[in-house]
């Protein structure tokens, strides 16, 4: 029969962290979207042929054809995995996709293989059979002699064949849209390239005891009990798995001693003592993601810059007498600066497109040249949790 070559869709399927090009083409027209439940056929094309050549070999007949003879072709290569497992999982996971984007009728999935090698065994037929309703093999091929109905020739093809299981058939289209739509919401909650980041955390920090030293008696500070650290990611995805940011932190505490007051032949005395301390660091990390799923993404971070602490205490007295205010004040202030290096394991989980939660385990490593604070140093672990937000 006569016809019209119909134009293709070039698509990419993510497995494994290798990007696996393939072509969508139908065998009729259609307008906006594709109808639901239609059959779909996956194509595995030879490896010396082209693609793109071999999906345009599909034509649109001249004469109007019937909705149940609408077929969707999916044309691809497949890569180079190590096992049998491996495969199921590839064609388990691309036909999970394109029905999310195509909302197929997933009863009547067939394969053909027009490649002589064929990456399967007769063991592993049954649960082909599960997700697949046709295996189209050549006539020289070792999976004719398994003994499986569903395994067919080109010239012995048989029709109607269902899934060992069955699956739920979609026919409204606004069904099929919501599907899609879903689809799409999931999928960009999976995606981190080309966006900017900012996430702010608050931690719970332990100083290492190999850190501590005596009690600092000049500044009446102890570090280690600053446990509240507040921590601030900003940053940019240069793709789905790499990342900079600039990271900036910060935790503090004040703390005054119960004032006294006295009476005196010398007048009023209020007196009182009082300690502070605080850390500010900031610095330039990566960030590396290895593992997303849906809306879970898993991360580590390693950051490094300048840390500087800050801790002072001291003692004062204001003596009212016949109207004269006297005043006393004994204060000591020192501050200490280090390089510091962070390095984060962590999890973030999307709530929508902009907004995710995020948490991890960081440990940090800093030391100073000299005792401040009664620590040496701030070499040990925090544990943050936060909330982020990210956009293109």
């Amino acid at each position: 029969m006569t016809g019209i070559i119909h134009s293709q869709e070039k698509r990419i399927f993510n497995f494994n962290s290798e990007e696996v090009p393939y072509y969508l083409s139908l065998n009729f027209k259609y307008g906006l979207s594709i109808l639901p439940n239609l059959n779909a056929k996956i194509v595995i094309v030879n490896d010396q042929e082209s693609l793109l050549s071999v999906s345009e070999s599909i034509k649109i007949p001249e004469k109007k054809i019937y909705e149940k003879d609408y077929l969707l072709y999916y044309y691809l290569k497949l890569p180079k995995l190590k096992s049998e497992k491996e495969y199921l999982n590839f064609l388990k996971a691309f036909i999970e996709e394109n029905y999310n984007r195509d909302v197929f009728n997933r009863n009547t999935i067939s394969i053909d293989f027009k490649q002589n090698t064929i990456p399967f065994s007769c063991e592993s037929l049954e649960e082909l059979n599960t997700f697949l309703a046709q295996v189209i093999v050549s006539e020289k091929s070792n999976l004719l002699k398994c003994g499986r109905s569903f395994i067919l020739s080109n010239n012995n093809l048989k029709e109607k064949l269902k899934t060992s299981i069955s699956y739920e058939s979609i026919r409204f289209i606004g069904e099929a849209e919501k599907i899609k739509e879903d689809y799409k919401l999931l999928k960009s909650l999976s995606q981190w390239k080309n966006t900017y980041f900012i996430a702010i955390k608050l931690g719970l920090q332990e100083i290492s005891k190999n850190q501590r030293t005596t009690f600092d008696e000049e500044t009446r500070v102890d570090f280690s009990d600053l446990k509240t650290v507040w921590n601030i990611d900003a940053g940019y995805m240069f793709s789905e798995k790499f990342g900079g940011f600039l990271n900036f932190g910060i935790t503090y505490k004040k703390e005054q001693k119960d004032q006294n007051i006295s009476n005196s032949v010398n007048g009023i005395t209020i007196s009182g003592s009082g300690s502070g301390a605080g850390v500010i660091k900031i610095g330039l990390g990566v960030k590396y993601i290895p593992f997303v799923k849906d809306r879970w993404s898993i991360y580590t971070d390693l950051a490094g810059g300048f840390l500087s602490a800050k801790a002072g205490g001291g003692d004062g007295s204001v003596t009212i007498s016949n109207g004269n205010v006297n005043n006393t004040i004994s204060k000591v202030e020192r501050t200490e600066k280090s390089k510091y290096l962070n390095l984060s394991l962590g999890a973030n989980y999307r709530l929508g497109r902009t907004v995710f939660l995020t948490s991890n385990f960081q440990y940090s490593i800093s030391n100073f040249e000299n005792n401040i604070g009664s620590v040496s140093g701030f070499t040990g672990y925090t544990i943050n949790l936060g909330v982020g937000f990210s956009f293109k």
